[in-house]
């Protein structure tokens, strides 16, 4: 049915609703844990004023914060075949 606008709407169907959020899903957790860029760079110029370079920055506070995040929230195994799925669902549901 069109809208106000004459613009006919089509609800996304779940299948390509999940598939998106399977395939892109983990940077928009990421996005939302991270601290302000501000604070970041806090914690980055406290871990160089302590003096952690080489392998003892990954002893830091702002390595161990982004870690955390970005081992809580992984990119998946396999975009490109996620894509190829998703790529299906569209056409299937939009020719």
């Amino acid at each position: 049915m069109p809208d106000s606008t004459g613009t006919i709407t089509t609800p996304i169907p779940d299948e390509i609703v999940a598939k998106v959020d399977e395939l892109n899903g983990y940077t928009h957790a990421r996005q939302n844990q991270y601290q302000i860029i501000v604070e970041q760079l806090d914690m980055l110029f406290k871990d160089i004023d302590a003096g952690k370079f080489g392998n003892d920055a990954k002893t830091g506070s702002w390595y161990l914060e982004i870690k955390k995040i970005k081992d809580d929230n992984p990119k998946p195994a396999d975009p490109e075949t996620l894509q190829t799925e998703l790529d299906a669902l569209i056409t299937k549901h939009h020719g």
